[in-house]
């Protein structure tokens, strides 16, 4: 696979796994158009299970090859109006189009194929009609967004266009800002918020202990300027600057359930969040988070494993007192400074 620390590039291989149901070929269907935008290889795969008998197995194969036809022309081609463009290496002499039947679990052959075709995006749908995505949703899935050193679009929406809206949530870590270099790579025409979901450090105790709740909300205030700051600059650091800017929303909640409802309020038909990294400002978008966004987003979902800008140890070297500035400030100080305001 290619180095996950060079996620601001589009993709160049893009591997979709179906179970050829109907569900599925959106996700070979929205693979295909990203493959086209970017002029990517493509490969599309299914997996048999091991206990399947030979005609099976060739039968899958035939379908596999209807199946991808079918949704590669659905699409328009080239020169023949608006909207993504599928090139005639695509739909017609396949030539960058690989399409495979294996064997095995499906987790592992998909994670295997992608390792060995140094493949830089996953495509599943979220739905199949015999448990790719039913199954994606429960451990498939679940290992799948875990195990892939890749980014994982996890197709939701029948596809008729490129992406227009992008919901990119970031946790205040370095690692986030991987997840935003992506999003924006693959949707470069979309237009972007970057939203951050957080929890005011020990509210609960300052309500417990008597604080007046205008003082609890100039605290919360407070806090939140912190955080879009810190938001802003992890922006700068992923380019999002100029003509490439988003808008940024702060928000407080639950993540998993304020990510799903921003993204239904705006409209977006893609949202991006990270996994697999903590936060320097305490609220992490866990796989979890993840996890239930990919279940109770309405459009699709780009799931980016976390990488780390810094080793920790050169991280440490480099900046261990900037760091501890952005961080959330200690629970006594904080209920110190609201009971100041």
């Amino acid at each position: 696979m290619r180095d996950a620390e060079a996620p601001d590039e589009p993709p160049r291989h893009v591997l979709a796994a179906t179970d050829l149901s109907a569900r599925a070929g959106r996700a070979v269907r929205r693979a295909a158009m990203v493959a086209a935008r970017h002029g990517a290889r493509l490969t599309v795969l299914h997996v048999v299970p091991i206990d399947v008998d030979p005609d099976s197995a060739a039968f899958a194969q035939a379908r596999l090859h209807d199946h991808v036809r079918e949704q590669l022309d659905g699409l328009p081609q080239a020169g023949t109006g608006s909207g993504t463009h599928v090139p005639a290496e695509l739909s017609a002499s396949r030539s960058a189009l690989d399409v495979l039947v294996r064997t095995g679990g499906v987790a592992d052959v998909v994670l295997t194929e992608a390792g060995q075709r140094s493949v830089d995006l996953l495509v599943v749908g979220a739905h199949g009609s015999h448990g790719l995505l039913d199954a994606l949703l429960g451990s498939t899935a679940e290992n799948l967004v875990r195990a892939s050193p890749v980014p994982v679009l996890v197709v939701r929406d029948a596809p008729a266009d490129e992406y227009r809206e992008v919901l990119l949530a970031v946790d205040g870590s370095d690692s986030g800002v991987g997840a935003l270099r992506t999003g924006a790579a693959l949707a470069p025409g979309a237009r972007r918020t970057v939203v951050h979901v957080h929890v005011v450090p020990g509210e609960h105790l300052l309500r417990m202990r008597g604080v007046a709740e205008p003082q609890v909300a100039e605290y919360r205030q407070r806090n939140a300027h912190r955080v879009r700051e810190r938001v802003e600059e992890l922006m700068g650091q992923a380019g999002l600057t100029g003509p490439q800017r988003a808008r940024v929303l702060v928000e407080t909640g639950r993540p998993h359930d304020v990510l799903s409802q921003t993204a239904e309020r705006l409209g977006a038909d893609l949202t991006v969040v990270g996994t697999g990294a903590g936060s320097r400002l305490g609220y992490a978008l866990l796989g979890s988070v993840a996890q239930h966004v990919v279940h109770g987003a309405a459009g699709d979902v780009l799931v980016v494993r976390s990488v780390p800008q810094h080793p920790p140890a050169a991280q440490a070297e480099a900046g261990a007192e900037p760091q501890a500035k952005a961080q959330a400030k200690p629970q006594a100080q904080a209920q110190a400074e609201a009971g100041e305001a």
